[in-house]
This record gives structure tokens, sequence and C-alpha cells, in this order.
């Protein structure tokens, strides 16, 4: 039911960008939505990183980290403010194994006239790239560096397909690259530069992500 409300919460969000509401319409719908506000109750949901291991067994360590990626910021099917982003591995032309991330956004993301903000598209390279490093089993790491460069306008009210992979790989610093594709054409490219970490990263740093 998580998922069913978040869609409304997006919806109602980008309705908020679409319409041109009447105030009489605007204070009705306020008026809603402050009613549905006070129905989710008052219990604080603990994040994995919240609770002891001690307090938890498997299943439940487990079920603490799939809520939590469920409310990740560009791939949480729980958190309104996320697309959301659905994220898997594939085999590219080239053989190599590949990060993927799909996407439409809406006007609620728009930077200059009918085109994606670029902090918005930056923000989607670094959750993309962060699963690269799976791909090498390079274990635990933090992003040292992202770089963007905008090639093309990434439009508004499209699907976004967003691919990222390993470049290279060098004691515990690994670099990554990534590309935007639009209907097949590349609207931009990024690199980040990963450094593997022994102890938990701050646990928030990385694991936040996915």
């Amino acid at each position: 039911m998580g998922r069913d409300l978040a869609d409304h919460v997006r919806a109602l969000a980008e309705d908020m960008h679409r319409l041109e509401s009447s105030p009489q319409h605007l204070e009705a719908a306020s008026r809603l939505v402050a009613e549905a506000r006070g129905r989710l109750g008052d219990s604080v949901r603990l994040r994995w990183y919240e609770v002891s291991d001690e307090d938890l067994d498997d299943e439940g360590r487990s079920r603490l980290r799939e809520e939590h990626r469920e409310h990740s910021l560009y791939r949480g099917g729980h958190n309104p403010l996320a697309p959301p982003m659905t994220v898997t591995r594939e085999t590219d032309a080239e053989g190599r194994q590949i990060v993927v991330g799909k996407l439409r956004t809406g006007r609620t993301r728009e930077g200059p006239p009918g085109r994606l903000h670029g902090g918005f598209l930056a923000g989607l390279f670094d959750d993309v790239l962060s699963g690269s490093p799976g791909l090498v089993d390079a274990g635990p790491t933090v992003t040292a560096r992202l770089e963007v460069r905008y090639r093309k306008a990434t439009p508004v009210d499209a699907d976004l397909r967003l691919e990222a992979w390993v470049e290279k790989q060098s004691g515990r610093r690994l670099i990554a690259r990534a590309r935007c594709l639009v209907a097949g054409e590349v609207t931009a490219e990024a690199e980040a530069l990963f450094v593997s970490v022994t102890h938990r990263p701050d646990d928030r740093d990385q694991e936040s992500r996915g």
C-alpha cells in the first residue's frame, strides 16, 4: 500500500505543475491532503542503520534494508520524491556487464524550459554509477568524484535510459562511466571515481542509494 500512496502523491505533484487550479480547488485539495497526513499515524519508522545488530536476526535485517531501498531518493517506490527509477543489470553489445537505470521524468524535474534539471540528472548518474562497483565485487565504496558532461538537452516527459560500467580498477580506486540516452541518443555522460573502504561506509554513504 505504501507504493500506491507514493504513486498518488507523485501524481498529485505532477497535477500541481500541470493544472491551473482555482483558489477554491486548491483550498479543498489542501484540506484533503491535511486529512490524509493525519491518517498516517505518528509511529516513526526506524532505518536499518538505526537498529543495533544485536536486536536483529537475519530476516529482520533483510526486511529493514529492503524498506530502506524502497525509500531511496531515486529508486524508492515508497518515496514520492523518487521518479522512481528501475535499476537492473544487463550485458551490452560488447559483452560487458552494465548497470541500467530506466525512468520517465515529468515537469516536476524541469530546469530550463522543457528540459530536465541538470542537478537532478547528476543525481541520477550518481545513483546508477553507485551500482557499478558491484559488477566487479569491489566491496563497500564511497564516491570520491563525479563529473558530468551535458552533450545536449535532456527533455522532460521522456523515457530515460542510463547505462553504467566499470572502466578501470586499480587497488582501492575504481573508475566507472555512464551515459544517458533518450530514444537511443546520448544526451549526457558521466565519470565517477570510487574508493574502497574497509569499514562500514558510515553505513549511510553508499547503502543509502540503493
